[in-house]
């Protein structure tokens, strides 16, 4: 790998200052930044490196999508517009459409999710989780993404939210408990530790104490996270109220196993007795507004993300599955965290582009335990950078105190054009390096077609096709 500078860009650097460089350069050494300044004075100091010229694009740390499904690409639009009083969400659509999946359906899956992660300007990502996670790895390794995985765990079925015939996950403690310990054994820091393995718990209603429990040992013994779907829906709270005494983070609490491991997904329907454990015991929060605003979920009505940022909590952004939000731009995900919450509370001062940046990366890197090494732009850091054209019309007229908000308010993931991780180019010029990603668009459409044939539900276009 040789040594690259990428040169004469403006350098949104997210570090500890918040700096930004004009006309600024990168110089990376193997997979590493091994410097950082003004362009004039690393050109010169580093005379034989390969240029990358950066003139008129932003340089930003990869984005961290801290909530993503790379098994759910392939169900993209079988969740559009439905009532979620009358149909749900995962038990009436996406469960039976993960029972009839192979494993070659989920890699493509994976694979059509790495591209778009990657086309948007991606480079690490949390994914809670599915069934043969084998073949997500195998993507995941194939196509030079950071991220983790884990199993979907669950364990038990119940009348008001019963899990269908055929179930993927095949809910069992131990089966739950063996599989996420293959995994881990398996594929926990491959790929020069760009994979890892962390513990998941799917969703409230199909879980156990037991789970829980064992979940929660698991990623103390091995020094990993938990992720968990929480508090989503009001049917869902109501749930594990009746069944517990508790609204769901006070019972994993009242269990003991709060702690700075959680990834807590959604949190659209927490209570205010809820935010000081969350506050005291460090938990991290992905906060999902584009899966909120699709679904009709709450999560912006009735979450309070407003105040957990006033408490200093840390949180991260996700776009959720294809299914879910049906884009994985995170450009757009920042766009919806700093606009709904001002609508919503009709206050325009309520989440910053600044903090909506924050989300999207150094935060997400804080959520997934790897801010030591990704998530800004900082000298000894992993080599994880993005370049955005800000030439566009869409980003003009730019000036010092607009850089994060045009970004944020007008930036796309379309302007993304070339991405770094590791030290190596994934994409140039738009163009995917080491995919062949008309083969995967081309495999995933048929697949997908050919799965919409196997499933207990037909859907059928509101407009007529002809």
């Amino acid at each position: 790998m040789s040594d690259m500078l990428i040169n004469n860009g403006t350098l949104v650097t997210v570090d500890k200052d918040r700096r930004i460089i004009k006309e600024g350069a990168i110089f990376i050494k193997g997979d590493r930044i091994a410097d950082i300044g003004k362009s004039e004075v690393l050109a010169a100091k580093y005379p034989s490196a390969e240029r990358i010229d950066a003139t008129g694009f932003l340089v930003l740390p990869g984005f961290v999508d801290a909530h993503i499904h790379l098994t759910q690409m392939l169900a993209r639009g079988l969740t559009d517009d439905i009532d979620g009083v009358q149909v749900k969400w995962s038990w009436d659509r996406v469960f039976p459409w993960e029972a009839v999946l192979s494993e070659e359906d989920v890699y493509y899956s994976a694979m059509l999710c790495c591209a778009e992660l990657i086309k948007t300007g991606t480079t690490c990502f949390a994914d809670p989780g599915g069934y043969c996670m084998d073949s997500v790895a195998k993507a995941v390794g194939e196509t030079g993404l950071r991220g983790i995985i884990a199993v979907a765990a669950v364990d038990q079925s119940n009348e008001e939210w019963p899990l269908p015939d055929g179930f993927a996950g095949k809910p069992s403690t131990d089966r739950a408990v063996k599989e996420t310990l293959e995994l881990i054994d398996k594929w926990h820091r491959k790929f020069d530790d760009r994979l890892r393995v962390w513990t998941s718990l799917r969703v409230e209603p199909n879980v156990s104490e037991r789970l829980i429990l064992e979940m929660a040992k698991i990623a103390e013994q091995y020094d990993v996270g938990i992720q968990n779907h929480c508090s989503v829906s009001p049917g869902r709270v109501n749930f594990v109220k009746k069944s517990t005494g508790h609204t769901p983070v006070a019972y994993y609490h009242s269990l003991g196993v709060l702690d700075d491991r959680w990834l807590l997904t959604h949190l659209g329907h927490i209570t205010d007795e809820e935010l000081p454990l969350i506050r005291d015991y460090n938990v991290n929060v992905c906060h999902n507004p584009g899966a909120a605003l699709h679904g009709g979920n709450g999560a912006i009505t009735k979450g309070k993300f407003p105040e957990m940022l006033e408490m200093n909590v840390n949180i991260s952004l996700g776009c959720d599955s294809s299914a879910a939000d049906n884009s994985l731009d995170m450009t757009r995900e920042m766009y919806h965290v700093a606009t709904v919450h001002k609508e919503w509370r009709s206050d325009g001062t309520l989440i910053s582009p600044e903090q909506a940046l924050e989300m999207a990366t150094i935060n997400g890197a804080k959520a997934l335990k790897w801010d030591r090494e990704i998530g800004s732009l900082e000298v000894g850091k992993k080599a994880d950078i993005i370049l955005m054209n800000a030439k566009k019309p869409n980003w003009v007229p730019m000036y010092d105190f607009s850089i994060v908000p045009n970004l944020v308010y007008a930036g796309d993931g379309q302007d993304v054009e070339t991405v770094l991780i590791d030290g190596k180019v994934v994409m140039r010029d738009r163009k995917l390096v080491g995919m062949d990603e008309q083969k995967i668009i081309e495999e995933s459409q048929r697949r997908a077609e050919k799965l919409l044939t196997k499933l207990p539900y037909t859907l059928e276009p509101r407009w007529p096709v002809l």
